[in-house]
């Protein structure tokens, strides 16, 4: 298996792993649940951190694929550039989904605030992947 099957087999987890963590999260949050949020901060957790991976793979995947005929120097640059944006963005989803799980249930009311805001940095996360 290549590096570009590599990339192409990894960058499906950030991107779905996002998406459902953010529509699990939603609901847990819709429905007042606990358990629905944590383990949907736990699976953005595993999904923003597999974004490296993503990444890391994608310089050998483009030393494979660049001559290749049909493909597109100026598409993967773009590509490539966008790239960055998304591992930044699946990071700090990541990581931001994390907090809530550390701080835990005595901080309640900040808990709550941070997991809105991973709920928002899910869903701008998920667009940019998918865009990416």
């Amino acid at each position: 298996m290549s590096a570009a099957h590599f990339h192409l087999a990894l960058n499906h987890i950030p991107l779905l792993g996002i998406l459902f963590g953010a529509a699990l999260l939603a609901y847990g949050l819709w429905r007042d649940s606990s358990d629905v949020q944590t383990a949907s901060l736990g699976l953005l957790a595993i999904a923003g951190l597999t974004t490296i991976a993503v990444y890391l793979t994608g310089e050998p995947a483009e030393e494979i694929v660049e001559g290749l005929a049909g493909v597109s120097h100026d598409a993967i640059e773009a590509h490539e550039a966008l790239g960055t944006y998304a591992l930044v963005a699946g990071l700090l989803t990541g990581l931001t989904s994390i907090a809530p799980l550390v701080l835990g249930a005595a901080r309640a009311r900040l808990v709550r605030g941070t997991v809105l805001l991973t709920l928002i940095l899910a869903l701008a996360s998920t667009a940019l992947i998918g865009y990416t």
